[in-house]
């Protein structure tokens, strides 16, 4: 709990909180109001997919600087030497920096859209609390294996310049190299190595919680399939979504504990 108060005055301190809620409110209110005044009804589920995709841009990059930055600063304050000599583990002080920070990244998150669907009830034809929910659950759960690999990166650089060209170059590298480089390696698949392919995709957490979304909107239809279609896509979006989520939080605070063991900051 005293975590989570420092993570909250930290927050509220820095201008990521106006940052972020101003980028996800404005952002969502930009694709909104492009239909509006269209003489054709258009579903609440046709708005998310835009809003979702936009927040590409931008959410996993704060989620990363805010992990990232905030253990850093644990690091440099030296707090964390004094929670361990207080008899806190380091898998202990990990496990509850996650929680703290996703704590206070959660609510914020939710705020914003929130504030973001305001003129979405006028805009679309209905207004769909499920699909908002599943909407919401996807992106706090992609800004949650965010910031467990900012988490990752703030334990592993000191230095803040350094640190920055890491953050901005993990963004780019899982929001677009990926894309590029599965888009290149694509045409040259063959039969059998299409669920190989599919597998390598979903590692993306990007590509794994954006089926899962499309999924549940019914964007994807997971019937009448093409036989290639039906060796790369997985019958169950929640498996893809909870093995991914598992996979890069699990492995991130890991190597995390693993490292700061290494660098001999542990209690005795």
């Amino acid at each position: 709990m005293v975590m989570i108060v420092k993570e909250w005055r930290e927050y509220h301190r820095s201008s990521l909180l106006l940052m972020t809620v101003g980028l996800v409110v404005l952002s969502a209110w930009f694709v909104v109001f492009q239909y509006h005044g269209m003489n054709v009804s258009v579903s609440f589920r046709t708005g998310l997919v835009p809003i979702f995709q936009t927040s590409l841009y931008f959410l996993p990059l704060l989620a990363i600087f805010y992990g990232a930055f905030s253990m850093a600063l644990e690091k440099s304050q030296r707090t964390l030497p004094i929670l361990l000599a207080r008899g806190m583990t380091v898998p202990q002080f990990v496990l509850r920096k996650f929680v703290s920070l996703f704590s206070v990244f959660l609510p914020t998150i939710t705020l914003a859209y929130l504030i973001a669907m305001i003129p979405a009830k006028m805009v679309f034809e209905n207004f769909d609390i499920r699909e908002f929910a599943v909407f919401l659950f996807s992106v706090l759960l992609l800004s949650a294996i965010f910031i467990t690999i900012g988490i990752l990166l703030g334990t592993i650089i000191n230095q803040k310049v350094t640190l920055v060209g890491y953050i901005i170059g993990v963004w780019l590298v899982l929001i677009y190299l990926a894309d590029l480089l599965l888009m290149y390696w694509l045409p040259s698949v063959a039969m059998n190595e299409v669920f190989m392919f599919s597998v390598i995709y979903f590692l993306s957490p990007v590509h794994a919680v954006q089926y899962f979304l499309f999924v549940q909107l019914h964007i994807y239809q997971l019937s009448d399939l093409s036989a290639v279609y039906e060796q790369f896509i997985f019958e169950s979006p929640w498996l893809i979504l909870l093995g991914n989520t598992v996979l890069w939080i699990g492995m991130s605070m890991c190597i995390s504990i693993y490292i700061l063991k290494r660098k001999g900051v542990t209690h005795d």
